[in-house]
Parts: C-alpha cells; structure tokens; sequence
C-alpha cells in the first residue's frame, strides 16, 4: 500500500460502486500498480519534477466509454467533491496529467473517434484520437496536420491541444496558437450539471495549453493543410559551423517546402543508436522533412558545401515509422538521456544571431550544453512577414536546480526568451499573453476549483474561505 500524501482526497466507497455502475466495473481502476502508471507522465525528464510529483498519485482511474458517461463522471465528482485530472497519451513533460490531491484520473482514451474531414480542410475529433490516427484520416481526403508532435503515435489530440505548443510542421505554420490552426474547442464544465460550452477561434486558446484547468476538452476542430509528399533527408558533418550554416539556409528559404529542419551536435548523433549505420562518428546531423520535387536540390547544394547526405527515405503513405521526427524535438532528448544519464534540457527561443548566443552562453557554463535546434515559424510583429526562428533545446549535464535557473537567468541577459519545463505550473512554462483570459475560464468552469487542482497558480489565493481550501497546494516554490 502507498502512504497517501498531504492533501491526497481518497475516493470513498460508495462513489467507487457508483462510478462502476457508470463506466462498468472493467473501466474502474483501483490497484495500485495501475493507478501509479495511469497517475505519471514524462515528468521524469526533469529531475526537479521528478523528485517533486513522484509520490503524487490518484485515488482511483476511470475510462469513460461515451460523452454521456464522462458527463456523469464529472457530476459525480462534483457532488462528492473529488479532484479530476484528464489523462491523454501522457506523452508531456511538465506533469500536466499528474494528480497533486489525489481523487480521480479520467482516461479519455475511449473516446476516440474522428468526426469528421470536411473538404475545406477542416477536421473534427474526440480528446482521446491519437494523433498518427488524425494525420492518417486527414491525408486520407487529401490533407495533412499542420503541426504534430514527435510523439504523434501515442500522443491524444487533447493532450496535444492542452499540454503541447508546437512540433513538426512548425517551420511553415507556426505553433498551435499561430494562425488559426485551432478552430474550435468544446469542453464540459464540472459542476452538478456539465455544461458544454464552445469556444470558437481565438476565444479557444482559453482551453489551449491549461492542462485541462479549465474545462474538460470533448472535441477539437483544426484546420489542416494540403497533402504533399515528404521526402526525409539525414545530412551530417564533423564540421558543426558548415552544417549550421547550410541548414540555416534551407530553415530560411520560403521557396523550399519543408515540415522539419533539426540541427544538433555530434552528441546527439551519437545516441541515435537505430541510426548509427547512417551517422558517422564525430559528425553533427540534421533532419529533414522537405516536399520531395525539392529534395534532389537539396541534397545536391548539400553535397556543393561539403557536406555528407547519409540517408533519404522517399515519401510513402500511409506516414509511418520509422519518421526522421521521432529524433528530433523532444525525442533527441530523450535519447540523449538514454545515452548519457544524468542530463536533463531547456527550451530557449533564440535571436536571428542563434550561433552565436548559443556560443556565449555555452562559455558561461562550459561542458554542460549540448546543442539541438529545431527551427519555427515566429510570430508576425507589426504585420510584418514571420520569421523562421531557431529553438535551442539543449540537453544539460544536470548538477542542481539552481544551476538550471543560471542558465536561464543568463540566457535572458544574452536576449534569449525562455520557457521553463521544470515547473507543473501552467503560468510557468512560458510567457502566455492570454493567461488572464484561461483564469477567468476557469471561474466559470470550475467552481470548486477540482480540475487538476494546483497546476494554476492563480487560484491559490482565490475563495479563501470557500471549497478550495480542501486542496492545499504543496509544491510551491
């Protein structure tokens, strides 16, 4: 038996009989081994998270089968007063699906059917289709996701909507936020009676990346774009300015169709050990998805600069495994990780002179950073055309949390912007110009304050004297 933490709300037992007359007794989770897996995500990519939520658990799990039964699981929980955290794919790194007041996990996996890809390019899904499932429906009727994570296979869509902010595609459409790309959320209030309440275009980055504070997501729309077909390119070097530089070109060539551009050290290229065949010792790789009339150009300018075009995987359908993507973004990391324990990473938004911020912020922490960037779509400022952008997404030799807030304290004098993945907090992670607007969502939303309690910071304060204080948080810094 696990000791329950301060503030863990157990689930008493007439709310479990009535929860197994809800969902069936099948989809009632109560063991402890599977209630510690269905309670954790990929928080263990910090090790501040990780020495954090790691006795964090829920109370009981429940798999709703149909939105009628995952409205009367939110009913249920409201009346009893029981903490509700939505489970995905639980693919995050932050600890957005990690309960810290036990109650109930809902794992919205069930609830997974594809609604509907219209011909204007737009696609309609429940919260638990997971994402290569999404991208597959779409190509399909001959479009594509605009942007999908490295972690597409096991990822959910509303895990994605509420817990992600960019990924492969990027590079031509921005991040999730960007452009339009979500259409439009529903979501459930958690009250005596669940409420639907739709959010449509800007209005639904309320939902967007609150790790379901808010309301309880049941259907996404996106808009997709056209189909093309990928051709996926690996082109290495041992010489880390040339590849750089030739890289930075193709990131920054409109005229060149691309859905990703990854740029990362010799080390990374080294843990990539179903790659190995393909990537020489010492040589720094990047990753390429480009439209495939462009690739033999590319290649061809690739080999001009001296540089060594080690792999081209042509483009088939269905999209499938093995995908370039998987070693990039969060997944380098993760092999890294693999490769060299005791490294963890941050997430830093360079300037147009990436190379060299990188260079100096490598000098003020010499052999801690390892280089890995993926290039973005930035915002437009002003009107003006964005930009492609670089992320640095470092791995880092791990020493102490005080050194990784250094290095971004020193990043921030050197004009870097940061975003920090070693916190839970949604306001946290990054600066989110439509914070206040996801707050007041939440007071409409969540009058109790049950969903995903203390993962906002902002109601840590709110109803002093109401039901929040049945939730008190233990992590603050």
């Amino acid at each position: 038996m696990i000791a329950p933490t301060p503030g863990f709300v157990a689930v008493p037992p007439d709310a479990l009989a009535s929860l197994a007359a809800l969902v069936g007794a099948e989809n009632l989770v109560t063991t402890q081994g599977e209630l510690e897996t269905l309670s954790k995500d990929c928080y263990w990519y910090s090790p501040v998270l990780k020495s954090r939520l790691d006795p964090r658990r829920a109370a009981a799990a429940v798999r709703p089968g149909s939105m009628a039964e995952l409205r009367a699981v939110l009913a249920l929980a409201y009346a009893k007063d029981l903490p509700v955290t939505v489970r995905g794919g639980a693919t995050g790194n932050y600890g957005q699906c990690i309960p810290l007041c036990g109650g109930l996990v809902v794992d919205i996996g069930r609830l997974d059917r594809v609604l509907e890809v219209s011909a204007d390019g737009l696609l309609s899904a429940e919260p638990g289709a997971r994402v290569i499932k999404l991208e597959q429906a779409a190509r399909e009727h001959g479009w594509e996701l605009r942007c999908y994570p490295s972690t597409w296979v096991k990822s959910t869509l509303s895990g994605f909507i509420a817990g992600g902010s960019a990924g492969i595609g990027s590079i031509t459409w921005g991040g999730l936020r960007d452009n339009g790309t979500i259409k439009r959320i529903k979501l459930l209030t958690l009250e005596a009676e669940p409420r639907e309440i739709v959010l449509e275009e800007a209005d639904a980055l309320k939902a967007f990346h609150a790790y379901g504070t808010n309301g309880v997501i049941t259907e996404i729309q996106l808009r997709l774009a056209p189909a093309r077909r990928w051709e996926q390119l690996i082109v290495t070097s041992p010489d880390w300015a040339a590849l750089t530089s030739f890289v930075t070109g193709v990131a920054r060539d409109d005229a060149v169709p691309k859905r990703l551009v990854s740029l990362q050290e010799a080390s990374f290229g080294a843990a990539f050990k179903p790659l190995k065949k393909w990537i020489a010792d010492g040589h720094a790789v990047s990753f390429f998805d480009v439209e495939e009339s462009c690739a033999p150009a590319l290649a061809e300018a690739a080999r001009a600069s001296g540089l060594t075009v080690a792999l081209t995987i042509p483009h088939h359908e269905p999209r499938r495994q093995p995908m370039l993507a998987e070693y990039g973004w969060n997944h380098a990391t993760l092999w890294m990780m693999k490769a060299r324990p005791g490294h963890t990473y941050l997430q830093l938004g360079m300037g147009r002179d990436f190379a060299a911020q990188a260079e100096a912020l490598r000098a003020r922490f010499p052999d801690q950073l390892h280089l890995h960037y993926e290039f973005v779509r930035g915002r437009s400022v002003a009107g003006a055309p964005a930009e492609v952008v670089a992320v640095l997404i470092p791995a880092v030799r791990f020493q102490s949390e005080e050194q990784l807030r250094a290095i971004i304290s020193a990043a921030g004098e050197l004009g870097i912007a940061s975003g920090d993945p070693h916190t839970c907090y949604v306001e946290d992670g990054g600066k989110d110009p439509g914070v206040e607007s996801k707050w007041a969502l939440k007071r409409e939303t969540d009058p109790k304050g049950l969903l995903n309690p203390g993962k906002m910071k902002a109601e840590w304060a709110a109803d002093a004297a109401g039901p929040r204080d049945v939730f008190p948080v233990f992590l603050q810094p």
